[in-house]
């Protein structure tokens, strides 16, 4: 089932990203981490979509690629205040506190838009009371990309490590390269940190790899774990 909901709020950051709010169905409710399925409202096309906001929060939020020839984003990019989507009722998804194991540190890893179901954990602030240090990493093309949540991620309480590939940064290349360095995770282990994931399959697949052989156990509904990513989609 889904439901229309309004556009309230539209902030384009690069040619390719761009922010949106909706109003809130008065019965939706979600976790933190969470994605639900989003629609123009007038077709059966529907595609996953992480939720920015908290569950507290009187509005839904959500982050966006824009893709010229995409089925759905074509569209969505265009979308102004006053017009409405469609927000489907059933949110779910593996990057929530339930699949993970309470441990001392939690890194939130993400490349491109991945970093939207961080965004609402971090504004919810249940992790806080679960793990000691919390640290964020996120890895992009360009310094534009980090516009949308550069400063909200640096004014927290949270060890922020953001990344740029493609142009000069004061940390450039990909987050693996600066693992493999020892610049961070250097005295990290699964006996204390716990590691969520979400972002390109390259990034995901390279991530899962150096986490399984470092002795981490991915997590899933059944069975908490000391990591987890998002297989639904991938930014």
């Amino acid at each position: 089932m889904s439901e229309l909901v309004e556009i309230i709020e539209v902030e384009h950051y690069t040619d390719r990203l761009f922010r949106f709010r909706t109003t809130k169905p008065k019965d939706f409710t979600f976790r933190a981490g969470e994605f639900t399925m989003i629609g123009m409202g007038d077709d059966d096309l529907m595609r996953a979509y992480s939720i920015t906001s908290a569950p507290e929060d009187p509005f839904l939020e959500f982050y966006s690629i824009k893709v010229p020839d995409g089925p759905l984003t074509s569209r969505l990019q265009h979308v102004k205040i006053g017009d409405t989507i469609e927000v489907g009722d059933r949110p779910t998804g593996s990057l929530t506190t339930q699949f993970v194991k309470p441990g001392k540190d939690l890194w939130l890893m993400a490349t491109g838009t991945g970093i939207a179901p961080f965004i609402s954990l971090l504004r919810d602030g249940e992790i806080f009371d679960i793990y000691n240090k919390v640290h964020v990493t996120w890895t992009v093309r360009t310094p534009a990309e980090l516009l949308c949540y550069h400063e909200f991620l640096q004014d927290l309480d949270i060890h922020y490590f953001p990344t740029v590939t493609q142009e000069e940064f004061a940390n450039t290349g990909r987050i693996q390269k600066f693992i493999e360095a020892g610049t961070i995770m250097e005295n990290s282990s699964p006996e204390t940190d716990r590691v969520m994931l979400c972002g390109s399959m390259a990034f995901n697949k390279d991530m899962k790899q150096l986490l399984l052989a470092a002795g981490y156990e991915e997590g899933n509904k059944k069975n908490p774990g000391t990591f987890v990513l998002e297989r639904a989609f991938v930014s």
